[in-house]
């Protein structure tokens, strides 16, 4: 569980009492934003199912009935017992599509009346019960988007006590251009007031949309330095915060070294316990859990770069908590380990051998995760075929990443599609440059195919005129190379360099 998730999971309690009363909002018009709806009071109906959420009630016969009643009573409901409804059914997560769709064309029909705190309950309800109702979800948005003001995420803020509630939608993808401006807008004004957990929830719901805003950035940044530095981020929050700033390619020296500090009194803490840390109570003691020691161990390897010692301490604490990774976690295990032996190998050789033990049963065990594959890797796919090259779709160096693998030259097409950069721009995020790098590290001649580029080619011929020029340029580099044995050092200093961001100095 990432610190955003921890954070909804302490406020769902309380904001389902409060919408029990309703949230004192301020009706009317506000200056520079849309009205706010007068919240209503939930009915005795939702107040039960409320409260039998709560006590964590699970009998099937007591939510059947609760369904049978909403679906006979639905039309007396109002906005209140709508939202406290859903936010019941997804806290037990009990789905009777019956009943959600009963529920569903009252969201619609109150969607004026709804409070921003209920419409974030509502998406937030719809995520955990899995309930695929584009309508509902889009118009919920498109009000969230319009409730979006500046006065309204500062009041709630306030109203809920919430680390930074707006911004729990991070989980919804939202990425209407205006909302995200106007959070920007109320960065400057609220940001001062923040806790580190409202920090961490910022800048991540930043990155988990690449939205590289570099002077937000920078003030968030200067925020989290102070913070880092006066060791006021818990474990979870020091781990996301860390990996957001590098998934955002924002790595300033300042900030690394005082997010580096702050982690190593973490990890010296929990090496003077012992291999055996992770079978004690850990209540009183601030130290990185499992999850958090491997993107701590990815961010630092992988993105940001980092001394050996501090890698070596990582590795051992890893290593001590190895029946605790899970598939995904090993996943990430896997990437930092071709860091590893690229770029650290003296370290790599120094290991304990049950540390290297550890991580050779990590790279060895089939990782379950699930892959897909986009429709600009389809499309070059079917070009490579009609052309007769031999192509493979495989996961070359990432078990949830499908490249398209030419194995007789030993060289793989990486098709970068939208996601594979931040929002409006043509610049790479940090993810699909170290996939590139990997690629590259494990032997494999690396032809990029940005998606603009390839939205541009309206024929096959142009298409398959493209590639065949991308294999020439490709060829023509791997000729240019002055010798095998150069390659790794080249390769080196060339991701060394790509580590910094190009971001202006942050001030003190």
């Amino acid at each position: 569980m990432d610190a955003a998730q921890a954070a909804q999971g302490h406020m769902g309690e309380d904001l389902g009492t409060d919408l029990l009363v309703g949230l004192p909002e301020t009706d009317g018009q506000v200056e520079g934003g849309e009205g706010h709806a007068k919240p209503t009071r939930a009915g005795p109906l939702a107040r039960q199912m409320w409260n039998s959420a709560r006590r964590g009630n699970r009998s099937e016969e007591v939510w059947a009935r609760f369904s049978k009643r909403v679906m006979r009573t639905s039309t007396l409901i109002n906005a209140g017992d709508v939202a406290l409804m859903f936010f019941a059914f997804a806290r037990i997560k009990y789905k009777d599509i019956k009943a959600l769709d009963a529920l569903s064309p009252f969201i619609l029909r109150h969607i004026e009346d709804f409070s921003t705190t209920e419409l974030v309950l509502l998406l937030n309800a719809h995520k955990k019960l899995e309930y695929e109702r584009l309508d509902s979800v889009r118009h919920v948005r498109a009000r969230f988007h319009v409730c979006a003001s500046r006065h309204e995420l500062a009041a709630a803020q306030r109203e809920s006590g919430a680390p930074w509630a707006p911004l729990w939608p991070m989980d919804f993808y939202i990425y209407q251009h205006k909302f995200w401006r106007l959070v920007d807008k109320a960065c400057h004004t609220l940001l001062w007031t923040m806790n580190p957990l409202e920090l961490s929830n910022l800048v991540s719901a930043l990155a988990r949309i690449d939205r590289r805003e570099p002077l937000t950035l920078r003030r968030i940044a200067r925020m989290c330095r102070r913070c880092a530095s006066r060791n006021l981020f818990s474990q979870e929050t020091l781990a996301t915060s860390m990996n957001a700033f590098a998934k955002l390619d924002f790595n300033h020296p300042k900030l690394a070294k005082v997010f580096e500090d702050a982690a190593v009194v973490k990890l010296d803490c929990a090496l003077s316990l012992g291999p055996d840390y992770r079978k004690s109570s850990l209540r009183d003691m601030d130290v990185f859990d499992v999850q958090a020691l491997v993107l701590v161990l990815h961010t630092l390897a992988c993105l940001v770069g980092t001394s050996d010692e501090i890698l070596e301490k990582l590795l051992t604490l890893v290593a001590w908590s190895s029946n605790e990774v899970g598939n995904y976690q090993r996943r990430l295990l896997k990437l930092t380990m071709i860091v590893l032996r690229g770029q650290h190998r003296d370290l790599w050789r120094r290991l304990k051998p049950e540390v290297k033990e550890a991580f050779y049963l990590f790279q060895k065990v089939p990782v379950a995760v699930t892959t897909n594959e986009s429709r600009w890797m389809v499309e070059v796919r079917y070009t490579l075929k009609k052309m007769n090259i031999q192509c493979e779709l495989s996961s070359v160096v990432d078990d949830q990443v499908l490249d398209v693998l030419l194995p007789t030259s030993k060289a793989v097409v990486y098709a970068v599609g939208p996601y594979g950069f931040y929002a409006d721009s043509s610049r790479r995020t940090a993810y699909s440059k170290l996939h590139e790098r990997l690629l590259e590290m494990e032997g494999y001649k690396c032809m990029v195919v940005p998606y603009y580029e390839w939205a541009e080619l309206k024929t096959e011929e142009d298409k398959m005129v493209y590639l065949w020029s991308l294999g020439r340029r490709a060829a023509a580099r791997n000729r240019g190379q002055p010798d095998a044995a150069a390659a790794p050092a080249d390769l080196a200093e060339e991701f060394q360099s790509d580590l910094q961001s190009d971001l202006s100095e942050m001030s003190a």
